[in-house]
């Protein structure tokens, strides 16, 4: 039969919402499933590998295919389509269908996208889900506006520089999974976009909304364009959220530290650099002793955006050291937080609709273990970010009073099954209840008489939402069945009946039950309306509940891993005694090799690195760059002493990598991320490279490798660790006013070379990448050909000349990389390797070495042989 255009009122019901939602994917309700038609129906049984069949003929013949999944199970097949990236607008059905005149009335209730997801099924785990619009602006730095609907976090900023990837920098914190760009994006932005959110949703945001929400409404500033357009998708996806929301945190560029996506992929901070490996170690793993969902969550967001103000700094390093010198009290304190739900979330589910019985009674045995949090604190110290605290850990008693008396110990696992409050809770439900009971009981009297009466002891009541109640008597006890019994319904091994008195049971037990089904329901409402005045609280209480929680893991750390108070101070110092590397220190248990790190922004702010292959250069430079994202967050750190000059920004440049597809090799990644470092960087940045111009030529590499040295070090001054196999570079920094060479030391024995891990001062020659090569696997006949190649490379060599003195002035051509002069011992030895002596006699001898000279004298070629 035909495919073609529907025909029937709900399809014309269905297309005119799809219109409303194009680009969308509407999930249509219809009774106990959710309905795609069309094309939809394609994509959606592709996609979600569920039946596509077709809806039956109409007048026309017209078979429309159909594709749905059960309403019970739409958060499992809803999670799958987020993931891959769908907008899907979820379409209800928003009348009683018995009540109904018609066709039953449906509505879009709320649209689903990726940074709008609020499941807990759906969502990524404890971590924040972040949705973010930017708004570039000519010639100035973009504002940017991001929202987690699921905890009701605005966060607002500008960016530090102007450009696209300033404006990306900006975002990468927030780790978005979906970024909405304001206005025509040029191709810059959405390329760079793409390049480092790869698993984020990348759309066009809405024009700005005509009314701006209150909580917009009081910004200081005025809102900025990205707050207006974020706030109209908000208003138009989640309407029942907006009001929720709450500015939390401005981010000028100079209160956080800034990491840019480069840096928090290569320092591993909260995802493993390799994509194949998604359960590798990070930071966060290894510093994750949050006891709570708000406090993992809180945990994840201060690594991510450590602070860059002293005073903030301060204050968490007091809070940490306060709770850290409560010893073993501090266990206490964990266990009263351990039962602490996700309140934010909760909030927002309950503001939503969709919250779950069980996560109000989790709700209500939260506000109890906060209640014990916050008299533990009350026993100790309380003075700076601790003495914040106290007050914003408010159980909310009210609340807690209201979920205690309404809900029953062990409430149901969904609104569906009943049975949502306490007796005594509503008197108009209770009576209703007992109304239905009494039916009940009622009925299973009848059941008694009428078996008493006919003598069939097997008689029984039954149930189903077809038939209603029935008597069911079994073939072999028919023959006994009263005359008031009228049939109902056959089966093969029995017959269904009813009577006078049991359909007036059944009349007064149901209509009871749908009165108390009803009534139950606006209770319910009725009772969410009560909790939903409290979202705003209870958004608060959650993001104190994640700090305290977060406080207490670095605290606890501190004590079980000898971790030290560091000295963040205005400084341009970076001393660090016996630092161990957060990460591998845990994971090697104790066999990490701790070493030193002293820069002090004047004599020695650029420390040259060398060493072999597998010696720890990598993992050197990104121990100092992780203690110092770990001071900056306000945690201990593993060290025996660590003073660290505030860092205003963290860069990083390290790996191999090609974006072939954007038309860049590997060379060039390197090049483009090292051009973005000198732009971003100032004197108070720390600035990581593994490694500059090793994707090019010697030549080639080595000039540019020296050149970003002195770059860095004359033009920006700011703190540095470079690793390089040049070492021709380590002659070069003996002109330098403030750099230092060190080395990754090795021992070498009967052609063995251990790797000690241990930073010493100076520079080696030496990168040992055959005896890597060896440990490799690498066949001994192409070991054996490479050594003969590295002996006559090495015999032949380069120099690097420096041609100025030791001086702070900028010059970029003080190095002249030349090739070693060609020995005149060669042509030397091939004319005389040519000369037959056993013809010669000793006076051609003496001529030809006569004329040999001449000629060199003229600068003329070898003479012929005699």
């Amino acid at each position: 039969m035909p495919d073609g255009p529907p025909t029937t009122p709900l399809m014309e019901q269905y297309e005119a919402v799809r219109a409303q939602y194009p680009g969308h994917l509407v999930l249509f309700r219809v009774g106990d499933f959710y309905e795609t038609f069309g094309d939809d129906a394609r994509l959606m049984s592709r996609e979600l590998e569920v039946v596509l069949t077709a809806r039956s003929p109409d007048s026309a013949g017209t078979r429309v295919p159909m594709a749905g999944v059960p309403h019970h199970a739409l958060e499992t097949y809803l999670g799958r389509l987020v993931r891959k990236g769908y907008r899907v607008a979820i379409c209800d059905q928003v009348e009683d269908p018995r009540l109904a005149k018609g066709l039953v009335r449906r509505e879009v209730t709320r649209v689903v996208t990726p940074g709008t997801v609020v499941e807990d099924r759906i969502l990524p785990g404890a971590e924040h889900n972040f949705l973010v619009t930017v708004a570039l602006r000519a010639g100035a730095p973009a504002d940017f506006a991001a929202v987690d609907v699921t905890t009701g976090e605005w966060f607002r900023g500008r960016a530090t520089e102007s450009g696209a990837e300033a404006a990306v920098a900006a975002l990468a914190p927030f780790a978005p999974s979906e970024v909405l760009v304001a206005g025509a994006a040029p191709e810059t932005l959405t390329r760079t976009l793409h390049r480092e959110f790869p698993r984020a949703r990348v759309d066009v945001a809405p024009g700005a909304a005509a009314e701006i929400p209150g909580f917009l409404a009081g910004i200081p500033d005025g809102p900025s364009d990205a707050d207006a357009r974020l706030a109209a998708y908000v208003a138009a996806t989640q309407p029942r959220l907006l009001p929720y929301l709450e500015v939390v945190a401005e981010r000028p560029g100079g209160r956080r530290l800034l990491l840019d996506a480069k840096t928090l992929r290569h320092l591993e901070i909260t995802r493993p650099m390799n994509p194949d490996d998604p359960s590798g170690p990070t930071l966060l793993s290894s510093w994750d002793e949050t006891v709570t969902s708000p406090g993992r969550r809180t945990l994840s967001f201060w690594l991510r955006q450590p602070l860059a103000d002293l005073r903030s700094i301060e204050e968490r390093l007091d809070a940490v050291e306060a709770l850290t010198r409560r010893g073993s009290e501090l266990t206490v304190l964990r266990s009263a937080l351990r039962p602490v739900a996700d309140l934010a979330r909760i909030a927002t589910r309950v503001a939503g609709r969709r919250v779950r019985p069980p996560e109000l009674a989790a709700l209500r045995e939260t506000l109890e273990a906060i209640g014990r949090a916050r008299e533990w604190l009350e026993t100790g110290p309380r003075s700076g970010a601790l003495g914040a605290l106290e007050p914003r850990l408010d159980p909310l008693e009210p609340l807690r009073d209201l979920l205690a008396r309404a809900l029953p110990e062990q409430p149901p696992p969904t609104v569906e099954h009943g049975g949502l409050f306490r007796s005594g809770y509503a008197a108009e439900l209770d009576a209703l209840s007992r109304a239905e009971r009494e039916g009940l009981a009622q009925l299973e009297a009848l059941e008694r008489r009428e078996q008493e009466a006919s003598g069939i002891r097997g008689l029984k009541v039954g149930y189903n939402q077809v038939f209603g109640y029935y008597f069911e008597v079994t073939r072999p006890n028919l023959a006994r069945v009263p005359p008031h019994f009228r049939r109902k319904q056959t089966l093969s091994n029995a017959e269904r009946f009813t009577t006078d008195e049991l359909s007036e049971a059944e009349a007064r037990i149901l209509g009871a039950r749908d009165r108390r089904s009803d009534e139950e329901a606006a209770a319910w409402e009725r009772f969410l309306q009560e909790v939903e005045r409290q979202v705003p609280a209870l958004h608060r209480l959650g993001r104190a509940v994640g700090e305290l929680d977060a406080l207490a893991a670095f605290a606890a750390l501190a004590q079980e891993r000898r971790l030290v108070r560091p000295v963040v101070d205005d400084s341009r110092i970076l001393q660090i005694r016996e630092g161990r590397h957060p990460v591998l220190d845990r994971t090697l248990e104790g066999r990490f090799v701790p070493n030193d790190c002293d820069l002090d922004g004047e004599r020695a702010r650029l420390l040259v690195l060398t060493g072999p292959n597998m010696s720890g250069k990598s993992t050197y430079m990104r121990q100092v760059g992780l203690l110092v994202v770990l001071a900056q967050a306000g945690s201990f750190v593993p060290a025996k002493y660590a003073r660290i000059g505030c860092v205003s920004s963290l860069f990083t440049r390290m790996g191999f990598t090609d974006e072939i597809g954007h038309g860049k090799s590997s060379f060039m990644v390197e090049m483009t991320e090292v051009a973005e470092i000198l732009r971003g960087a100032d004197d108070r940045s720390l600035v990581l490279l593994d490694e500059v111009g090793r994707g090019t030529s010697t030549f080639d590499g080595l000039a540019l490798a020296w050149a970003t040295l002195r770059y860095l070090h004359d033009r920006i001054g700011c703190r540095t660790l470079l690793a390089t196999h040049y070492h021709q570079l380590t002659e070069l920094v003996d002109t330098l006013a403030s750099a230092k060479n060190a080395h990754l030391a090795v021992r070498e024995s009967e052609g063995e070379v251990a790797f000690l891990h241990r930073l010493v001062p100076g520079s080696t020659d030496r990168s040992y990448g055959l005896h890597v090569a060896r440990l490799a696997g690498l066949p001994p006949p192409l070991l054996q050909e490479a050594d003969r190649l590295l002996q006559r490379l090495e015999a032949t060599g380069l120099t690097v000349r420096p041609t100025g003195r030791r001086t702070g002035a900028t010059r970029y051509t003080q190095a002249v990389l030349l090739p070693e002069a060609p020995t005149p011992v060669a042509p030397v030895e091939e004319a005389l390797r040519a000369l037959d002596l056993d013809r010669m006699s000793p006076l051609e001898a003496l001529h030809w070495i006569a004329e040999w000279r001449r000629r060199l004298d003229r600068g003329e070629g070898a003479p012929p042989a005699p």
